[in-house]
């Protein structure tokens, strides 16, 4: 999966249920997505938190060499709106001074914040599987071959996938090397929420400020 930013349930449902996670960091990175932004729950529904990046003349570039435009006090935003939105969650003062800390240094690649963050909640949520980076296994490959020659170069006989997946995926390809393809099926189930109501795909810090030690049953 691409490295995103402070990703959602689904996300780590994924990473959870698999021995071995592979965070797609050499991939090209794309606007508009996931990758450097994220929902959090407000009292009017959701809002994003975005990680300000330097994307102009740079349409090319892998998600593991995104650079954090700093010139955009995105550290002070970000804090706020989440103190904003979660200080009156259940578990807000057992969480944010550790976001704090993660914010508090300095970061000049995308990619060293997110997964700062990412091993965040790996942490809160008991997951201590395997996971390696995708730029680690040197494969030249792109699109169906790259994800096959992943799994083979890990010694995979299952291949855990996203549902989207579906519209793109060559499934004959994987059948072709005896590698069987399990389709995610993860529905997000109402968990209680600091505001009225249940706002669903938020980032996982939703759930953590509201749940705590218990996150996990929802995943």
């Amino acid at each position: 999966h691409q490295i995103h930013f402070m990703p959602g349930l689904r996300y780590f449902s994924k990473m959870k249920d698999c021995d071995v996670f592979v965070f797609l960091d050499d991939v090209q990175y794309v606007k508009r997505e996931f990758q450097n932004r994220n929902k959090i729950r407000t009292v009017d529904g959701w809002q994003y938190l975005t990680l300000p990046v330097i994307t102009k003349g740079r349409f090319y570039q892998k998600i593991n060499e995104v650079e954090i435009n700093n010139t955009v006090d995105w550290k002070t935003e970000h804090l706020k709106a989440i103190k904003i939105n979660y200080s009156k969650a259940k578990y807000f003062n057992d969480y944010f001074s550790k976001i704090e800390d993660i914010y508090s240094k300095d970061y000049s690649k995308m990619i060293d914040l997110s997964m700062g963050l990412i091993h965040f909640f790996r942490k809160h949520f008991d997951i201590k599987n395997k996971f390696v980076f995708s730029s680690e296994l040197d494969i030249k490959t792109t699109s169906n071959q790259r994800l096959l020659e992943i799994c083979l170069k890990l010694g995979a006989d299952v291949y855990l996938s996203g549902i989207g997946a579906k519209y793109y995926l060559d499934e004959s390809l994987f059948k072709l090397h005896k590698i069987e393809i399990v389709w995610q099926n993860f529905e997000i189930k109402p968990y209680p929420q600091v505001y009225k109501g249940f706002v669903e795909n938020m980032s996982a810090l939703d759930l953590l400020m509201n749940c705590g030690p218990e996150s996990v049953k929802w995943l």
